[in-house]
């Protein structure tokens, strides 16, 4: 009666373990290298493979300073003159930059808004 127990046990095992639904581990959360709360969810759910990003940014204050400018340029991030809604700035980033654009002051979030 155990070993038959035991057998259950074991296949309801393997039998779980093989139809899990695999991770998802080729996402921008995964591949970017840092967790920051700047950092939307929205933005860290993109491919991993992302090389360029389309997100808004919030900034602290607005309108951005010269030398703000000058350390977006730096960074290679590019802000869209036109898209300015209150303190939020459309932007292509880098995603090699985007770790360190979170640490910024400056920064207070980066996101993609839903529909």
């Amino acid at each position: 009666m155990i070993i038959l127990l035991v057998i259950a046990v074991v296949l309801g095992f393997i039998f779980y373990s093989t139809n899990e639904q695999p991770v998802e581990e080729n996402i921008l959360q995964y591949t970017a290298g840092c967790a920051s709360d700047k950092i939307d969810a929205s933005v860290y759910s993109l491919r991993g493979d992302t090389s360029l990003i389309g997100a808004f940014i919030s900034f602290k204050e607005v309108p951005i300073s010269e030398e703000v400018t000058t350390e977006l340029n730096k960074l290679g991030v590019s802000m869209r003159k036109d898209s300015w809604i209150f303190d939020h700035g459309l932007a292509q980033i880098p995603t090699d930059v985007l770790c360190e654009l979170a640490e910024h002051d400056f920064v207070t979030s980066i996101f993609i808004p839903k529909e």
